[in-house]
């Protein structure tokens, strides 16, 4: 997304803000999120970087804004991949549809699924990055508990991570174009990420082993 510069003194508040994230989404695309400075998209916004510095403070309240933006559109990816199921819509079909919303996310956003995750760059601590951070995880654990209502802890925890784990790692490997070969044509993506999911289900969904407590 290109980000136009304005003239200085015409943005008004929220939109200055908005400027200055999609200016992120740019360098982040462009080099990389090591590459972005509050200056830099400042510039691109088309104001002082006197201007830009209230609303983020620095360089790492930029990049935490901007991933706490990415948190809200994973859940807003996924929760409309779980609104487009028919009613009658059972528990597998329900965490099924977070990973194909996890997915679309990544595709149609490909800056935020490359920084929100690095924790070096990104204040943690930070209430509005926590609670963004925290909705796609919510849907997914509600997911499975409705898949498997009698798991104990720990087994639903090593669900949880190998759901996310093979979502996201699919995700990730698809980005970068490692295995090549899985990924083109777009047709053959679109079916591989559907039998991953498939197969994460089924193993979900499975009883726990004896080890399990």
């Amino acid at each position: 997304m290109s980000v136009t510069p304005k003239a200085k003194g015409r943005h008004h508040h929220g939109a200055l803000r908005d400027a200055l994230l999609a200016a992120v989404a740019e360098i982040v695309l462009e080099a990389g999120p090591e590459a972005v400075t509050l200056r830099e998209c400042a510039r691109r916004a088309g104001v002082s970087h006197s201007a830009a510095a209230p609303h983020f403070g620095d360089k790492r309240g930029l990049l935490t804004a901007f991933a706490a933006e990415g948190g809200r559109r994973l859940a807003a990816a996924m929760e409309a991949a779980l609104a487009a199921l028919p009613e009658a819509a059972g528990a597998a079909e329900r965490l099924a549809a977070t990973g194909r919303g996890y997915i679309a996310f990544a595709r149609a956003n490909p800056a935020h699924f490359r920084l929100m995750f690095r924790a070096e760059l990104i204040d943690r601590a930070d209430p509005a990055w926590q609670e963004a951070a925290g909705q796609p995880f919510m849907l997914l654990s509600e997911a499975m508990a409705a898949l498997a209502p009698a798991l104990d802890a720990r087994a639903r925890r090593a669900r949880l991570a190998l759901a996310w784990a093979a979502v996201h790692g699919f995700c990730t490997l698809r980005a970068e174009g490692a295995g090549g070969d899985l990924w083109k044509p777009e047709a053959r993506a679109a079916e591989v990420a559907e039998d991953l999911i498939a197969l994460i289900v089924a193993a979900c969904a499975a009883p726990a082993s004896h080890g399990a407590s």
